[in-house]
Formats: structure tokens, C-alpha cells, sequence
């Protein structure tokens, strides 16, 4: 049975700390000047700034992440807010307070783009970006197969997802984590 292509960003898988994952999930400012719409399992960056979030208290400002960039997590809730109570997603040009998983050691599962290979596991790739869907709430982006390298990359590719609809091929979600965090990095941002 293929693989279905159903990209959806980062789920969370568990911690090589073994750590649950309450304190590991904090709160961070998208500002309203920041024109990209933001979905569930979207990877963000740290802009380098503290901003004032839609919750009145300040806290570092993240914008979408895209190939290449050092990651700080990615997303795995909003802050509830009145005007948005019926949305799933962050609007663009909206500020919101974001809640990011951003321990450097938590594993997520993340589907690729093209054909993946029992090779992979090891290896190192970048994210490529899609369009999330205002549906569903759910993120588009997915390990850029042609990426595959063992140098180094965004993520590090450690296992396959074990449910009887995935295997090895098109579309196969893996298990991984973050290879180039920003708070595992030696310089700032």
C-alpha cells in the first residue's frame, strides 16, 4: 500500500530525555508586522527581539522558518484569543502569542516530499515550506528529500514512524529532531 502525500509539519513524538513534555512548551510573540500566515507543526526562528504579545506580557518573537535557517521549534498551539476563537491557524498580519516545542532534544515525526530509503536513517535534510491549510490548521511542511545529505542540515532523520499505512518509500514519515537548533548553537542569532 503507497504511502498517502498528506504533508502536515512536525507532530511530537516523545524526548531522548524521556522527559515529558510539559515544560518543554513556551510562549513566544508573532508580530503583527509579520506578513506569513503560521500553522500547527510550522518550525519557526527566533527573530532576535522580545515583543509584546496579544496575551500583554513580552516574549521572544518568532517568524516562520524556511530551508537552511537554525530552528528554535515549532508550533504546537495558539493562545486563545477572543477575536479568534474559530481559527486553528494564525492569520497573517495578526499579532498572536504562539506556544513553540522548542526543547532541542524532542523527537517529532515529519513526513518527506519524495521517496525515502532505509539510508536515510542517519541523515540529514532541510524543511521546504508549503502552504498550510486554513482547514485543518495543519502545517504543509516536509523534509526536502533532495536535501539528503551527511553534512550538515535542519534535521536528522533517526527512525521510521511504526503504523501499518507507513513504509519505507513515497511519502514515508520519519522520526527526527532538530539537528541545527538555536539554543544548541555556539553563536546567537
Amino acid at each position: 500500500m503507497a504511502n498517502a502525500d498528506t504533508p502536515s509539519g512536525a507532530k511530537l513524538v516523545g524526548s531522548f530525555s524521556q522527559a515529558m513534555a510539559n515544560g518543554q512548551i513556551h510562549a513566544y510573540t508573532v508580530l503583527a508586522a509579520d506578513s506569513t500566515a503560521l500553522f500547527m507543526g510550522d518550525f519557526v526562528k527566533l527573530t532576535g527581539t522580545l515583543g509584546l504579545g496579544d496575551d500583554g506580557e513580552y516574549h521572544p518573537v518568532v517568524t516562520q522558518a524556511a530551508a537552511t535557517n537554525a530552528l528554535v521549534g515549532f508550533v504546537v498551539g495558539f493562545k486563545p484569543n477572543s477575536t479568534y476563537l474559530n481559527q486553528i491557524y494564525r492569520t497573517a498580519s495578526t499579532l498572536r502569542t504562539v506556544y513553540v516545542m522548542d526543547d532541542p532534544y524532542v523527537r517529532f515525526s515529519i513526513q518527506t516530499n519524495g521517496t525515502g530509503a532505509v539510508g536515510d536513517v542517519g541523515q540529514n535534510a532541510d524543511i521546504v515550506v508549503g502552504t498550510g491549510s486554513t482547514v485543518t490548521g495543519l502545517s504543509a511542511m516536509e523534509i526536502d528529500q533532495t536535501t539528503l545529505t551527511s553534512d550538515s542540515a535542519q534535521l536528522r532523520i533517526t527512525d521510521i514512524v511504526r503504523r501499518a499505512d507507513n513504509t519505507v518509500g513515497d511519502y514515508v514519515d520519519w522520526i527526527c529532531f532538530i539537528n541545527e537548533h538555536e539554543y544548541k548553537a555556539t553563536t546567537g542569532v
